[in-house]
């Protein structure tokens, strides 16, 4: 897989873009970001998530970690809809939740190979 650098620079050429225009949007300088393309230097955590959600891609496809472009995504929009439910639960309630979802796996299972 590719690395930051070679991610960053593909990415900005992708978007027609100059290392000046992308050091201004991250408000660093020219030299700093061609630090960022020659992998003599890596952006803080905060420029990697400007970046990503720049490019609409995640930090993982920027850090070379995954070739999937998935777009940046804030955390909030891919919640499932019934987590509102469960952050107060405590650990009796999220034991039973789990036993219950094991028991309803098996017999899903049993019934699937029965059906076969």
């Amino acid at each position: 897989m590719a690395e930051l650098k070679d991610r960053l620079r593909e990415l900005r050429n992708a978007h027609n873009l100059t290392q000046q225009e992308v050091a201004s949007f991250l408000n660093i300088t020219e030299s700093a970001y061609g630090f960022y393309e020659q992998g003599r230097n890596e952006p803080s955590i905060g420029k990697l998530k400007q970046l990503a959600q720049k490019y609409n891609v995640s930090i993982a496809f920027l850090a070379g970690e995954t070739d999937a472009k998935e777009p940046y995504a804030n955390s909030s929009v891919h919640e499932h809809p019934l987590s509102y439910k469960y952050k107060d639960l405590d650990d009796e309630e999220l034991r039973f939740l789990d036993e219950q979802l094991e028991l309803f796996r098996r017999l899903k299972r049993e019934k699937e190979e029965k059906s076969q």
